[in-house]
């Protein structure tokens, strides 16, 4: 759901010098007046997106001037196919375009440009991989609070060292424009390497409210498009890889019987009764269940969420859900109301089996200068870092495992830990004398694994990756 502006064009387009026909498309009252003058129709800000249809791809880019919206797209080299697409404005002197890449074969690289059929008009060519139903792990990369600073470049250098990794979901603070829109434009343009190339799903932080500066979210639902059930770019949902992935708003409203509450409600319901077929839930969005960050106004709003959203959560066997919001890297053990509700196996901190409530985690580490937390670390928490980085995570069909790991931007493992089905704990039973994992399948598997990690929620201990 879009936020259009309305512009009057013709009293603008008279009082100007003549036009040429060729520079003007049609008249669109959504855009701004300057876009239908400007010539310059080249494609900047490209990036992909998920759709609910796993043989489609969005792709959105945006240009100067307005023009049509054409992807050709292809297996290989050969650009045989095309689809027509849409244009989208707000108040900032760009045009956004809207094309799907439809009847895409599974595990399959194809080949993509957007324009508007004008040979001067074409982008360059990207790829991109759809997914892989017979792939036994996926792999995704999580974080929030990005931006542009020099941390934040070294966290998008991270993610593209992911060779593996087919997804981003990013809670929320993604451009730090407040306001200024063509910091949108930079943001979009400096990522659009990553962004072309695999999707990045957003939920909305509280710097994507620009309403002080009079666009309120307009650039957030202009510039991303994530459809779902839910009908908004602001909650959503979707599956990939056997998970089921479900963005909150921590910025719209949320308490009993609004629109997003009985959404979150519904889709959490529903994702929990077809377990077998997506066996894992994951949940992100802006502002955190926990955080030791201390400040009063952090505490009260995570109290409020907590109160509304926690009991779903527990209901529904959330297994892992990612915030940002605070900038620094926290998590929790299993928890509920603040109560731990398991330890895990060898109550290390380590291994868990899936399903006694979630693990939360803080990730605003994308970019933004660091926050200090609270000096007393409270029962709940496992551990917490002041660095930057990004949430690796593999999804394994074959163990049942997901396997979560804070890599922070010198490449250095700075938290892991393993979450396992019921149904495939006994692949990791432990022999209470020695306290080791008994012999199994994924003995192997977990010796490479946790070799290098740390297992001291007291001490940072740098490890190599």
């Amino acid at each position: 759901m879009k936020r259009k502006i309305t512009a009057t064009l013709c009293i603008f387009l008279c009082i100007i010098s003549p036009i040429s026909s060729a520079q003007i498309i049609d008249i669109n009252p959504n855009c701004p007046a300057t876009t239908h003058v400007i010539s310059d129709h080249t494609p900047e800000q490209i990036h992909i997106q998920l759709t609910q249809n796993p043989s489609e791809m969005l792709v959105i880019w945006a240009t100067p001037g307005l023009t049509n919206s054409i992807v050709e797209y292809g297996i290989g080299d050969t650009l045989d196919k095309s689809n027509d697409g849409y244009e989208m404005c707000y108040n900032h002197d760009m045009v956004f375009h809207f094309a799907t890449m439809t009847d895409l074969l599974p595990g399959t690289e194809y080949t993509y440009r957007v324009g508007d059929n004008h040979a001067a008009d074409w982008s360059d060519t990207y790829t991109f991989t759809t997914q892989d139903f017979e792939k036994d792990s996926f792999e995704f990369i999580a974080f929030g609070d990005h931006g542009m600073s020099d941390d934040a470049q070294n966290t998008a250098n991270l993610v593209r060292s992911f060779d593996n990794a087919e997804l981003v979901i990013l809670s929320g603070d993604i451009s730090y424009a407040n306001g200024e829109q063509s910091v949108w434009d930079d943001y979009g343009k400096k990522y659009e390497t990553t962004m072309s190339n695999i999707p990045w799903m957003m939920s909305p932080g509280n710097h994507e409210n620009e309403t002080t500066a009079g666009y309120d979210f307009d650039a957030y639902e202009t510039r991303f498009e994530m459809p779902s059930s839910s009908g908004t770019d602001f909650w959503h949902s979707f599956d990939y890889g056997g998970v089921h992935f479900i963005a909150i708003s921590t910025e719209h409203p949320y308490h009993e019987g609004t629109e997003q509450l009985d959404w979150i409600r519904e889709d959490l319901a529903t994702a929990n009764a077809n377990r077998e077929a997506v066996p894992w839930i994951v949940i992100y969005g802006h502002k955190p269940l926990y955080t030791s960050h201390g400040h009063e106004t952090h505490d009260d709003t995570m109290i409020e969420l907590r109160t509304l959203l926690e009991p779903i959560l527990f209901e529904n066997s959330v297994d892992l859900a990612i915030w940002g919001h605070d900038h620094f890297y926290e998590r929790t053990w299993p928890v509920v109301n603040e109560n731990i509700t398991t330890r895990g196996i060898n109550e290390e901190g380590l291994m868990f089996v899936s399903g006694f409530s979630p693990i939360h985690i803080v990730a605003g580490v994308g970019g933004k200068d660091s926050y200090e937390y609270a000096d007393e670390q409270p029962d709940w928490s496992f551990h917490r870092e002041i660095t930057h980085g990004v949430m690796h995570i593999t999804v394994n069909h074959t163990t049942e495992t997901m396997h979560v790991e804070y890599v922070r931007t010198d490449n250095t493992v700075g938290d892991s830990f393993l979450l396992v089905k019921e149904s495939s704990k006994n692949l990791i039973v432990t022999e209470e004398e020695k306290g080791i994992p008994a012999p199994g399948i994924l003995l192997n598997i977990l010796v490479i694994t946790f070799a290098s990690i740390f297992k001291k929620k007291t001490e940072n201990i740098v490890e190599s990756y």
